[in-house]
């Protein structure tokens, strides 16, 4: 992370025109800054140092490259308003809306530290977390997701969480679409699981982490966060893309300093599908690691969504660890077709520095959810040994059973 930006901070930005691509540059600095001059008589020392500039072109082809802008910090206003002003410098104004260009892309963005000290950061990053749960180091961290999303009771959540907790899972959250309807209500679910994980920490010895989803409009936000930490939430998740990427810092700095926040990303692939259009993932991932976000979601290797590539996951696993001032790191979650013949290659990316996240992957084994845990530790156990998966699963029959035919 760059520290010596000065009094600016750097977005860096993928543009295809079929204009002069130093121009098309040289429009975004002074568009999502000052523009011409607009005062009377000639342009002050003042406008001089509130425009941006281009650092750096990296012209790959006539028209295509990359493009570094510096935005002078006395435009923003960073005690009532850093990310807004971030925001609508680099994505919010005409960045991404001029007709100089065909597509623009936010790669990524540096920020000096005295714009770091403005926000969050995580409470925890993954040692942090790792002792909240109680787990050795280097210990598989293996989390679940509550599916499918409607039509389960609270009673029915809870069963589901208890005997996956059995089978010794360490996080468990709701999935994105379990929205506290009439008939599952957050209150209820959090406490009946609650309890039921207490049931099962006082019989494996294992305490489990539960992110109970509180997504809302801003007046109903800070209620469910009260409502689900009274009972006995020991984590919370918010969708920052439906509540606000402010939801993350007020949850972090007036509900929830020391409680871990599952930061759900479901929507970035509406900004970043596109190839060199929108916004990347790696920047996303930035705004969500400097609000207070503690884990973030990334596409499993060998799964069934976008951005699983490999050169994708691992960019977002570099930004989530690098240094960042005094920002703690992310917990990656890894998620989206995880399974246990998914599993070795995601550890060969992450080791023990991220959560696995399998929904079906363990809820759906034939013989039931902690048979479903006990599969995917086995296959941990066979890509430590350097074993193959199919061999290690001739002498275990959970992890036979879920491989497929």
């Amino acid at each position: 992370m760059t520290t010596d930006l000065g009094q600016y901070f750097l977005a860096t930005y993928y543009v295809e025109t079929e204009q002069d691509l130093a121009a098309v540059a040289n429009l975004i600095a002074s568009t999502e800054t000052t523009g011409e001059w607009s005062g009377p008589g000639a342009s002050t020392s003042l406008f001089s140092e509130c425009q941006g500039r281009v650092a750096a072109i990296r012209e790959t082809e006539p028209g295509k490259g990359e493009i570094d802008i510096l935005f002078p910090l006395i435009n923003l206003n960073l005690e009532q308003g850093a990310f807004p002003g971030l925001w609508l410098t680099m994505v919010g104004g005409g960045t991404h809306a001029l007709l100089a260009y065909k597509k623009s892309r936010l790669l990524d963005f540096q920020l000096p530290p005295q714009v770091l000290q403005h926000f969050p950061g995580p409470a925890f990053g993954p040692e942090g977390l790792r002792a909240l749960m109680g787990a050795a180091p280097g210990e598989l961290l293996i989390g679940t997701i509550i599916k499918p999303t409607a039509g389960l009771t609270a009673d029915e959540v809870a069963e589901i969480c208890y005997q996956t907790a059995l089978g010794g899972v360490r996080f468990i959250k709701d999935d994105e679409k379990m929205l506290n309807s009439a008939y599952c209500p957050l209150a209820e679910r959090v406490r009946k699981v609650s309890d039921r994980l207490k049931q099962a920490e006082d019989q494996t010895g294992q305490r489990v982490i539960y992110a109970a989803h509180i997504t809302a409009t801003p007046e109903y936000l800070l209620r469910n966060a009260e409502i689900a930490l009274e009972n006995g939430a020991t984590a919370l998740m918010v969708n920052f893309f439906a509540a606000g990427f402010n939801s993350l810092q007020t949850l972090r700095t007036q509900v929830a300093p020391s409680v871990p926040i599952y930061a759900h990303c479901g929507g970035k692939e509406a900004f970043s599908r596109v190839a060199g259009q929108g916004i990347d993932p790696v920047a996303v991932a930035r705004f969500v690691r400097v609000l207070g976000g503690d884990i973030f979601r990334v596409s499993t290797l060998g799964g069934y969504l976008v951005g699983s590539d490999r050169a994708d996951v691992e960019a977002l696993a570099a930004v989530m660890s690098e240094p960042m001032g005094d920002i703690r790191p992310l917990m990656p979650a890894v998620s989206g077709g995880l399974n246990p013949a998914t599993l070795g290659p995601n550890l060969a990316v992450f080791g023990a520095d991220a959560l696995m996240l399998a929904g079906t992957g363990i809820t759906r084994h034939p013989l039931g959810a902690q048979a479903g845990t006990a599969a995917l530790r086995q296959a941990a156990e066979a890509f430590s040994l350097n074993i193959p998966i199919e061999q290690y699963a001739a002498s275990h029959k959970e992890l036979q059973m879920a491989l497929p035919e």
